[in-house]
């Protein structure tokens, strides 16, 4: 195996042939022309020119993948090994993705390239980096140990600018590049647009931060993110063996249907609790119609706290809104923690400082962590792109050893042969804790549980239960 340095990109579009190895960059037609001297658009003339071919009549081959997909229903299981045939599909309609081992074979075997389809550029290219970081990082470290199977390979990274055609049209160019897999930034592009395209043509997307289940829309659709139902539980069971809590209020943002879904999650693993759910509050954004103005207002909604107060306060919205409402609170003399989502564990609800102390949230990611495991990954990712890592790299660095984990496992990188051992991987052991799948591939995993504290002389989110 050789490593394989190619031309790649800088956020401002600047083209340079060395610090990133094994990464075959796929949105070179981004680049501006502008940011390069002549040696460099030079270069960058010559990568276009190589590597935007598979980019060219997507439609025409997706409307003619189409058309094979339909004549392959009539008659599955006659076309000999090599050619190709229903077993290289594997839509809905073909027994969602179950296959036997005579099937499987008769699969066209993929190359040893492992994909990251993310927004690179645009609004949501913080996302999008950050999954290529993390991603990128665990390349180099496969790449130092051996490749896959002993064979050169290729980490290929295409930018959907966070829309649906860009998005569509990269899977396509992925499938011409005969990618076995796809690490998936957690953006909802990436997550919904192209399942059809994946599923239909076996191409495995590890979604490396994606909120919304993805497991039943589609047999290659496999998703790392800490489930919200588990984590919630699991803050719940931390409570009720920690805390002397009893009395829950929820606070939630009906503008916000996310918020709807966690505030829903947290009542009922009250309730399975046993502990009691005193008061409902909810806020309606400013100028909804036929809404009182009370109803658009924090200061009404939380000053019903003061009659029969409760020990907590959970909030399932932003870290704006809780900064808020903590404020709010501390200004009606309400002086109750607060308990929520990894959403506020961001600065502006970190700047209250004792204001929010005691306040509890749940989390997928401990870069404070002893695990020798996360130690080294978090030295690596400051050494390599000189901050530290977010959740969503420590995701993307999973996501991507997951599928090289299951590439090597797999009797062949059959697509088939891949994605069953990417589900038969029982407690893998990544930075964001222990990691199974369910039959409908997502992940169970435990969450970190972290508590707003004074630490070294400031206040801060401070793990009290790591996940094991």
């Amino acid at each position: 195996m050789r490593k394989v340095t190619i031309a790649n990109y800088n956020a401002c579009g600047k083209l340079f042939t060395h610090g990133r190895p094994a990464v075959l960059a796929l949105v070179l037609a981004l680049l501006s022309s502008a940011c390069v001297g002549s040696e460099e658009r030079k270069e960058v003339e010559e990568a276009k020119s190589k590597f935007a071919a598979p980019i060219e009549g997507v439609s025409d081959k997706k409307s003619q993948r189409e058309k094979e997909f339909l004549a392959d229903l009539k008659d599955p299981l006659k076309s000999p090994v090599g050619e190709k045939a229903t077993e290289e599909k594997a839509a809905p309609t073909v027994g969602f993705g179950k296959k036997t081992e005579i099937e499987i074979k008769r699969e066209t075997p993929r190359a040893p390239k492992i994909g990251v389809l993310a927004p690179i550029t645009g609004e949501l290219a913080f996302f999008g980096t950050e999954a290529m970081n993390g991603a990128e990082l665990a390349s180099e470290e496969l790449d130092a140990a051996g490749g896959i199977k002993g064979q050169m390979y290729e980490m290929v990274v295409y930018d959907t600018k966070g829309n649906v055609g860009d998005t569509q049209a990269g899977v396509d160019a992925l499938l011409d590049q005969k990618t076995l897999a796809l690490v998936g930034a957690g953006t909802g592009e990436v997550s919904f647009s192209a399942t059809k395209i994946i599923n239909d043509n076996q191409l495995i997307l590890v979604s490396a931060g994606s909120r919304r289940r993805l497991g039943d829309s589609g047999p290659y659709n496999f998703r790392i993110t800490l489930d919200d139902d588990i984590a919630i539980r699991g803050l719940l069971d931390y409570i009720a063996a920690n805390k002397k809590w009893k009395n829950f209020a929820l606070f939630s943002s009906l503008v916000n249907d996310y918020s709807v879904r966690l505030n829903a999650t947290f009542k009922s693993e009250i309730i399975n609790h046993k502990l009691n759910v005193s008061h409902e509050l909810y806020l309606w954004a400013k100028g909804t119609s036929n809404v009182s103005e009370d109803d658009m207002s924090i200061a009404a909604q939380l000053s019903k706290l003061k009659k029969n107060t409760p020990d907590v306060i959970v909030y399932s919205g932003e870290a704006e809104e809780a900064r808020d409402l903590v404020n709010e609170m501390r200004k009606q003399g309400i002086n109750i923690p607060m308990i929520a989502g990894e959403d506020i564990m961001a600065p502006e609800f970190i700047a209250l400082g004792q204001k929010a102390n005691g306040a509890l949230v749940y989390g997928g990611f401990n870069p404070d962590s002893p695990n020798p495991k996360v130690r080294k990954f978090v030295e690596a990712y400051k050494k390599r792109y000189h901050k530290d890592p977010t959740r969503l790299a420590a995701l993307a660095y999973d996501a991507f050893n997951m599928i090289a984990e299951a590439a090597k496992a797999a009797p062949s990188l059959r697509p088939s042969h891949v994605r069953d051992a990417l589900n038969a991987l029982k407690g893998f052991e990544g930075v964001t804790g222990k990691i199974t799948f369910t039959q409908n591939r997502e992940a169970i995993k435990e969450p970190f549980i972290f508590e707003m504290a004074k630490k070294d002389g400031k206040y801060k989110f401070v793990c009290v239960k790591d996940a094991t």
